[in-house]
């Protein structure tokens, strides 16, 4: 029997009002050389019968005997792929149409990337359209401080998975994370600039009730990425960085050790050249422009930080501190009075 061009490995664990749309946004693509691998996580739900249901030989059913969780039902998915690429797909979210189809092609003509991601769509309880970072040496360089792909959307090459796996035993809820580092630091990865996905937004998905195991995770990839660039990670510099990936505004941003360590990370880049400097220095520039114009709590506490970091001036820095200064100074508009 010939071996399908891509294995597509969709999870599912009590998924059945969601499934039968994900399933099917596969089986109807525009490229049809593919086989579609639905790892059923021990489901108690009609999720069964509704994998089951579809009766498209292209399909390939597997349960788990127990609840595993979804890093080893990805694990068993790609063990059963024939593929020469390998796509993720979650269990309540709609591929579009010609997804693998771009995707696949992308690969062909660029064989030295293996792995690529794409925009998303997001829709039910919030729509907006993200965007990631196309470009292998930008995607490598964010990989420092932030996740620039939606897993959903991923298709690889399988070189990429030997020899490697998700674990969930070490980094929890980011085990997709931990996994796109570790391909990043042995070959290229890219994203699509193109919408692939419809992503839903819903009360009950993993990565909004578990959200604190997967920043336990995170911190472990921060730091080994640390490791990696410096030769040491210590727990404030760890801390530091976590607060620019998390990017949530709080009373007291640790901006001297954020300031201090981006210094450091360019230093030491232009040393060892792990990442590209230009792609890495603009992207560091863009994170602490940012820090000073919207996270620093007072107008003190960020010219303070601005001139303490010579290192890390820019024009966009200047104007963006600039422009909250003189915020408060522009005056309003009088509303229009009524006769």
């Amino acid at each position: 029997m010939t071996k399908p061009l891509v294995s597509v490995v969709l999870c599912v664990y009590n998924r059945a009002d969601y499934l039968g749309e994900a399933i099917a946004s596969i089986l109807n693509q525009t490229l049809d050389d593919f086989e579609l691998i639905v790892v059923d996580d021990a489901s108690t739900d009609a999720s069964p019968e509704v994998a089951r249901g579809f009766g498209d030989p292209r399909l390939r059913y597997f349960r788990n005997e127990t609840n595993c969780g979804h890093a080893p039902s990805l694990n068993r998915g790609i063990v059963e792929a024939q593929g020469r690429h390998v796509a993720l797909m979650d269990s309540d979210d709609i591929s579009l149409p010609e997804r693998l189809e771009r995707q696949v092609a992308f690969l062909e003509a660029n064989p030295e990337v293996a792995l690529c991601g794409g925009w998303v769509e997001t829709f039910g309880a919030r729509e907006e359209l993200r965007r990631f970072p196309r470009e292998p040496e930008e995607v490598n360089a964010r990989l420092l401080t932030e996740c620039p792909f939606s897993t959903p959307t991923i298709l690889m090459r399988r070189q990429a998975t030997a020899g490697r796996r998700f674990d969930f035993e070490r980094f929890g809820l980011a085990f997709d994370y931990a996994y796109w580092v570790e391909v990043a630091a042995a070959a290229a990865v890219a994203n699509l600039p193109q919408t692939l996905l419809k992503y839903r937004i819903h009360e009950g998905q993993t990565t909004v009730a578990r959200r604190a195991g997967q920043l336990a995770g995170t911190r472990i990839v921060l730091q080994r990425q640390l490791e990696r660039l410096l030769g040491y990670g210590d727990d404030a510099d760890v801390a530091a960085l976590e607060y620019v990936f998390v990017n949530e505004t709080k009373p007291d941003p640790p901006l001297a050790q954020i300031g201090d360590l981006f210094e450091r990370m360019r230093v030491a880049n232009r040393s060892r050249r792990l990442y590209d400097p230009a792609r890495l220095d603009r992207m560091l520039d863009e994170k602490w422009t940012h820090l000073l114009s919207r996270h620093a709590p007072s107008l003190t506490r960020m010219w303070t930080a601005f001139l303490r970091r010579p290192g890390l001036w820019s024009l966009q820095l200047g104007e963006a501190c600039a422009r909250r200064t003189l915020r408060p100074l522009k005056p309003r508009r009088r509303k229009a009075q009524t006769t």
